[in-house]
């Protein structure tokens, strides 16, 4: 790309966006020219307007000529005959100024032979100041959406590797897969902002994707485990944990029991002692066991033994009772008049993390003077819910956990007898700690049935920074955490991937989510988004029943070097146990099959070329470093070349043996293409 365009910009609610033609510059330094129309769509029924619009231009610009996006626009597309006779009219009036048809792409030729060295570079984010409800509206499709882009980007991975050892990578069904995310991913549809027949249709997309790319996935990973030696079991079955991340990792990894097997199960290492296992019943016919798996090398693997006997492990780190949770790591407590979290203990250093209530759902009031699901318009009621039980859930080896459930009865609401006080919406928060990992973690299930209300999770933390880091794609992103400006003060919701943090130079805290992307950090509260309720174009919107999971992540230092980048990746890409037989392979029971150092590196993609037999492997600078990259494949390559996102063969690249060196820019992203 090397030109953008946008009028939307235009639509800001409080500032005016300074310049219409303009350098954009990324932290990695690259640069793409920008112009902003005045409008996207324009009938020419107003020429005293596009004169105005021509002198603004030249007084911002320097330039005489301005290129008008003409026709009908939305539900249309290009000009009507009016339209074009109009122009036509203009056009022989001399003392109009001069018009010509042309191409975007014509006007942007005129343009770059321009002097375009004294343009202004802007060197931030192009934040719209409205529609900031798109972030969170409609959210089972934006769940969705983040649980297909991991599961089809994992199975290109396994697919990959597999290949490596003669798989047959099938590139035709991942492609109709991606297509069917990527159709969802148009406008209005993704941003939850199309009517109510889209969200019937929208899911069906999903489900075919989410077919495919489980099938594939299983399939490739079927195909890896032959190629391993799982000889060494002897006892049980042998169980593969993959890791489908660029580093080691330590996580609790979840296998699926067979189905209606009532059997007692422990695990083992290979040969080795037992470690902590837990079986959780899913329903009637289907229960999965817990363990946590240490060290499970990157984009590789480690074998475990299933046994069938009960297990003789009893948790040593996990404490519980009805208010407080205490792990190795932290000590919890919850206030039993409330519900909430009143006190976090980060027990490595004795500093309490909360700052005031902490896991608060904040029931909203959002009545937007227009654009019911595009804009919030939050107008400072805040409604109390009711706290109706909390409980012991889990008291086990690797999880602990703690239920609290709730409810609410909208304010007003009339209803009529024996049912005037039952409540419109539920709330079942769980708040669990896990054997040796370092967060905390919160599934909030929510039977939704508001309008006009938004719901927000809200975290005080005891951190205090004049900014606030947030992800965004191949990298991430500061902003200020106070209203000192409009321009501050207009981004009152903002949009993030995996996570947000809020540190100060010794200390941090982050929070994860797996399919959210609105987040508000103010002073020092943290707050994420979780379900908005609005009755325009789709009155039905994320009504019904909801299971939203999100982790906080406390950290000393800088969030840099506490990793926060490969703990949002880890939280939504979790380890995949699969059962396996005992039988020889080429491959031994515990292995990395691609590494990537160091450790600012993240490898988001592995694939085959969309139109060779060469292979795609992709990474980024996460923490703005300078570095040479380190890849080690599991295979000699025959030719490496630097590429792009188009996959064009780029300069070539020396390697010795198995092993890839090249520099990777501060905030790059670095795309390599390999021939095996």
């Amino acid at each position: 790309i090397d030109a953008f365009i946008t009028q939307k910009i235009g639509w800001n609610e409080t500032n005016v966006f300074p310049y219409r033609v303009f350098w954009w510059e990324s932290p990695d330094g690259s640069r793409v020219l920008s112009y902003f129309p005045f409008d996207y769509v324009n009938t020419v029924d107003d020429p005293y307007r596009l004169v105005d619009w021509t002198r603004q231009f030249d007084a911002n610009t320097g330039f005489t000529k301005m290129m008008i996006l003409f026709g009908v626009g939305d539900h249309g597309g290009g000009p009507s005959d009016d339209m074009i006779d109009r122009i036509e009219h203009l056009k022989t009036l001399d003392i109009y100024p001069s018009i010509e048809y042309g191409t975007t792409t014509q006007y942007l030729d005129w343009l770059k032979k321009q002097n375009l060295s004294t343009l202004p570079v802007w060197k931030d984010e192009l934040y719209l100041e409205y529609h900031q409800g798109t972030y969170t509206t409609q959210t089972n499709g934006k769940e969705s959406n983040r649980k297909s882009e991991v599961l089809l980007t994992n199975a290109e991975k396994f697919s990959s590797l597999a290949a490596m050892f003669g798989y047959k990578y099938n590139s035709a069904d991942l492609e109709e897969a991606w297509k069917n995310v990527l159709f969802n991913q148009f406008h209005d549809i993704l941003p939850g902002s199309s009517i109510r027949e889209v969200y019937i249709d929208a899911p069906e997309r999903y489900k075919q994707a989410e077919s495919i790319g489980k099938f594939e996935l299983k399939k490739s990973l079927a195909y890896l485990t032959k190629q391993i030696s799982t000889s060494a079991v002897k006892k049980g079955e042998p169980v593969i944990v993959f890791n489908p991340l660029s580093w080691e990792r330590t996580n609790v990894a979840t296998l699926q029991l067979p189905e209606a097997d009532n059997h007692e199960y422990s695990v083992f290492e290979v040969g080795a002692k037992e470690i902590p296992s837990q079986i959780i019943r899913k329903d009637k016919y289907h229960r999965e066991i817990l363990f946590k798996a240490d060290n499970v090398p990157s984009l590789g693997y480690k074998t475990y033994e299933l046994r069938k006997h009960k297990s003789s492990m009893v948790g040593k780190n996990l404490k519980i009772s009805q208010t407080s949770l205490e792990n190795e790591f932290f000590n919890i407590n919850i206030d039993p008049v409330t519900g909430w979290m009143k006190s976090i203990i980060d027990k490595r250093n004795g500093r309490e993390i909360l700052s005031g209530y902490g896991n608060e759902l904040q029931m909203l009031e959002d009545k937007p003077s227009a654009w019911d699901a595009w804009n919030i318009g939050l107008t400072g009621v805040k409604y109390p819910t009711t706290l109706r039980k909390i409980e012991v859930l889990e008291n086990g080896p690797v999880r602990a956990t703690v239920r609290v459930t709730r409810d609410y009865l909208t304010p007003g609401m009339k209803k009529e007898a024996p049912t005037q006080d039952y409540p419109t919406t539920f709330f079942t928060q769980d708040i669990s700690l896990y054997d040796g990992i370092d967060y905390i973690d919160f599934k909030t299930d929510v039977d939704w049935w508001e309008d006009k209300t938004m719901l927000k999770v809200a975290f005080p933390v005891n951190v205090q920074n004049t900014m606030a880091t947030y992800e965004i794609p191949y990298g991430s992103i500061q902003r200020s955490t106070q209203w000192k400006d409009s321009w501050d003060s207009a981004k009152v919701e903002v949009p993030a991937q995996r996570w947000a943090d809020l540190s100060q130079n010794d200390y941090g805290v982050s929070l994860l989510n797996a399919s959210k992307y609105g987040y508000d950090i103010k002073e020092n509260v943290m707050r994420l988004s979780l379900l908005r309720s609005p009755k325009w174009p789709d009155p039905t919107a994320d009504r019904g029943k909801h299971s939203i999971q999100y982790a906080l992540y406390p950290h000393n230092n800088t969030w840099q070097q506490a990793n926060t980048t490969q703990r949002g990746y880890e939280y939504n890409n979790p380890l995949i146990a699969v059962i396996s037989d005992k039988h020889k392979g080429k491959l031994g029971t515990t292995n990395s099959l691609v590494k990537l150092e160091p450790s600012n590196l993240v490898l988001t993609t592995i694939k085959k070329a969309e139109d060779s037999n060469a292979w795609i492997f992709q990474w980024y600078d996460a923490k703005g470093e300078e570095s040479e990259a380190v890849l080690r494949l599991p295979q000699v390559p025959k030719k490496v070349f630097t590429s792009n996102f188009l996959e064009q063969d780029g300069s070539a690249v020396s390697f010795e043996k198995n092993v890839v060196r090249v520099k990777t820019k501060k905030n790059g992203v670095m795309t390599m293409k390999m021939y095996f």
